[in-house]
């Protein structure tokens, strides 16, 4: 399966050519690597070469070791959490800025609104409720907790999206977006007033998407956005978000 490794940086190549098997689905999720023993001989390295390969690879989260088995180590059940955490090092590393935050989710938000408004279940409103549930009965004074239930709400209305891509990279995004609505809510003199106007928008998607109304769960989420963050951004940047905005109206 695999081919030797010229001499450098080995362990890189070893961890290339592990990661485009699994990628490939030459490797599927719960089978075992050959047995380190046997990636020495295979990969014709050191063993402290294959071990840091290793390493890197259950960093990533696509394999599980067992120290102490005598079977290689396995390859992760799901590659959600390798794929998230490198997703996530892309965005910290690119130092990402706010606005580009803020619009990536106006177009992902008001997609996802569209898509559910259309596919939900009867049990994907439950949880939506239930979201907002959370967001009414948080403490006043846990802004984290008010932002974690905000992001369970929009995690909800993803899945009745059903769209596995967007599901994946919004739960990278949520991080970051958890840490801004805290900020937001924090940072506000009327910070009741705040929560109960991030309520009220919710409860109206909520209801847009039982209706199925598309287009206003859409541009809920736009407007909502834009209102909602705006006031931390340059005129110029606002304006990028207005536009998102603009174009949308003038398409449909």
């Amino acid at each position: 399966m695999f081919t030797p490794i010229k001499k450098g940086r080995a362990f890189e190549a070893v961890v290339a050519q592990i990661e485009a098997a699994i990628y490939a689905g030459e490797l599927k999720a719960g089978d075992n690597l050959p047995s380190e023993r046997a990636l020495v001989d295979e990969f014709n390295v050191g063993r402290s070469t294959v071990r840091e390969a290793l390493r890197i690879l259950e960093s990533m989260g696509l394999i599980k070791t067992s120290p102490g088995s005598h079977k290689g180590p396995r390859v992760s059940a799901s590659l959600t959490q390798g794929i998230s955490r490198m997703l996530n090092g892309a965005v910290r590393v690119e130092e990402i800025e706010l606005v580009d935050l803020i619009q990536y989710r106006i177009m992902s938000g008001s997609t996802s609104n569209f898509l559910a408004a259309h596919l939900r279940t009867d049990e994907d409103l439950v949880e939506m409720g239930a979201a907002i549930q959370r967001m009414v009965e948080s403490d006043k004074d846990d802004s984290a907790g008010f932002a974690r239930a905000d992001a369970e709400f929009h995690a909800a209305i993803r899945v009745a999206a059903g769209n596995a891509l967007m599901e994946l990279i919004n739960e990278v995004i949520d991080a970051a977006i958890i840490e801004l609505v805290a900020t937001t809510i924090e940072n506000t003199p009327e910070t009741r007033a705040t929560r109960e106007e991030f309520i009220r928008v919710h409860r109206a998607v909520l209801k847009a998407i039982a209706d199925g109304d598309g287009i206003e769960a859409a541009r809920l989420a736009r407007r909502s956005l834009i209102s909602e963050y705006g006031a931390s951004l340059s005129v110029d940047e606002r304006r990028r978000l207005v536009l998102l905005d603009l174009s949308s109206e003038s398409a449909s």
